[in-house]
């Protein structure tokens, strides 16, 4: 199977020079030149190393994409942030990542609801950094229900970090983010936000509990709207349960966000939003940003509006067996199937 990919950790922009090295060799006999500053593969297409990564033309992330936490102070719950699995219209862009909730007790509004790029949490004697990278890829695991840990590379000692489709699948073989060699583990996810909770000493919050909040809500009233999944925080010290249902936002004509709330069921323009389809139109919706098509389609045989795998790896194929009767349906590329596709723009 395909080793682990990554990007480049937000602690990691702009901390310095590139460091290039080999320690091992490739399967063709190059050297596996790497970027142990940035933790990103340094070598050209000829296989000779590089000057600088392209972890190099990074800035840091600036100060207003960053925070610091005291989770002592109020009730406090961090998740990691993906696109939306549905939006419809105008969107407003939304950086960052990492979405903090803050309130200064149960009963208060909040005075912080924003996201960011890191995210420094201090409790129990201990600081934890959360960025982005890490956050969305334990989102995605969350969402696909599959259990994270911090896995150290035997190599250089670095917490590795599964991301996209890694996340959605334990597997044995891990590249490592830092050093660019691999190791074995038993079959698992490694994402340095696993347990987290426990290492600040925080009690496992209230389980989540599913509301009671319909909504019906059609996209001719609003400028723009945009669904998703509620999915578990990384971190939570409410006394109160989170909601688990589906996260609507909407705009008005002139920009205002007018809905912000949590509800289930949702029906959207007629039709109620199946939770199971809409976050696994989440999760390849993060998958899919290299331009994989997510599309609708309808099994020849029987008609049934196909949802592609929930379990095993979340990959775009193009034999996909109908959920109603197994017959197997073709696209001509590499897609998504989820029948929620046709909600989105």
């Amino acid at each position: 199977m395909d080793r682990c990919t990554h990007n480049i950790p937000e602690t990691k922009k702009g901390i310095g020079p590139c460091r290039i090295e080999a320690e091992v060799m490739k399967r063709n006999g190059k050297p596996n030149w790497w970027c142990r500053t940035h933790g990103l593969e340094a070598a050209g297409p000829d296989g000779a190393p590089l000057e600088r990564c392209s972890g190099a033309w990074f800035e840091p992330v600036p100060d207003e994409m960053q925070i610091d936490i005291d989770l002592s102070v109020g009730e406090v719950a961090v998740w990691g942030e993906l696109p939306p699995a549905i939006s419809i219209g105008k969107i407003p862009e939304q950086p960052g990542g990492v979405h903090v909730h803050r309130r200064q007790n149960a009963g208060s509004a909040k005075d912080i609801d924003s996201s960011y790029d890191i995210v420094t949490v201090h409790g129990g004697g201990a600081t934890e950094t959360i960025e982005r990278m890490a956050a969305r890829a334990f989102a995605i695991s969350e969402l696909t229900q599959q259990e994270v840990q911090p896995l150290t590379c035997p190599h250089c000692e670095e917490v590795h970090i599964d991301e996209l489709k890694f996340a959605t699948q334990p597997h044995r073989k891990h590249l490592c983010n830092s050093c660019g060699r691999n190791f074995l583990r038993s079959p698992s996810i490694s994402n340095p936000l696993g347990g987290l909770q426990a290492r600040l000493g925080l009690p496992e919050p209230p389980l989540a509990q599913k509301v009671d909040r319909p909504l019906d809500i059609s996209s001719q009233d609003y400028v723009g709207i945009a669904l998703w999944p509620a999915n578990k925080a990384i971190i939570s010290t409410m006394t109160r349960p989170e909601d688990k249902g589906i996260h609507v936002h909407a705009w008005s004509d002139t920009g205002e966000m007018v809905i912000d709330e949590t509800y289930s069921p949702v029906i959207l323009d007629g039709g109620v939003i199946d939770e199971q389809a809409l976050r696994m139109m989440a999760v390849q919706r993060a998958l899919a940003a290299d331009g994989t098509p997510i599309v609708a389609l309808a099994c020849t045989e029987c008609g049934y509006s196909i949802l592609s795998p929930t379990e095993g790896w979340v990959e775009p194929i193009t034999r996909h067996s109908c959920n109603a009767c197994g017959a197997e349906n073709l696209t001509r590329r590499k897609s998504f199937l989820n029948p929620l596709a046709e909600k989105a723009d």
